[in-house]
């Protein structure tokens, strides 16, 4: 492997002149490089989860009832059967379902589940991702 002090100065000498008065990136390499590098991508390595298992399998689930009340004691909000995990609040559990489920309420296609919510926020960022969004 080269050092990277050998491809600063080879790309340094084969790179082509601005055509602005704009000067390179620091380090001396010219924005193709850049831009290459960030299409190869960040290795990272497994940290929190175990290969082959399943993340949501080393959660213990439970169903219950999300209910919010006003000040007198009137239901304003109620979803029944929501999957959180057991070491949730009650609290957390009536915020979530009340503020971050998605979908009508009553009607089969609403969020009932904490998986489902974060299957949804996975596949939104992943979908939003570019190679040269934060170049």
């Amino acid at each position: 492997m080269k050092k990277e002090s050998e491809i600063r100065d080879r790309n340094v000498a084969s790179a082509p002149k601005p055509k602005t008065s704009r000067p390179s990136s620091p380090g001396g390499f010219a924005a193709p490089l850049s831009l290459r590098r960030a299409a190869e991508g960040l290795p990272f390595e497994r940290y929190f989860t175990v290969a082959g298992v399943d993340p949501f399998d080393e959660v213990e689930w439970d169903l219950r009832s999300a209910v919010i009340a006003n000040e007198k004691g009137e239901i304003v909000f109620e979803q029944k059967d929501v999957e959180v995990p057991r070491f949730w609040s009650q609290t957390a559990t009536n915020v979530v379902a009340s503020k971050y489920f998605r979908g009508t309420l009553g009607l089969p296609e609403r969020e009932r589940s904490v998986r489902q919510l974060i299957g949804r926020v996975v596949r939104t960022i992943v979908a939003g991702r570019t190679v040269y969004e934060y170049v």
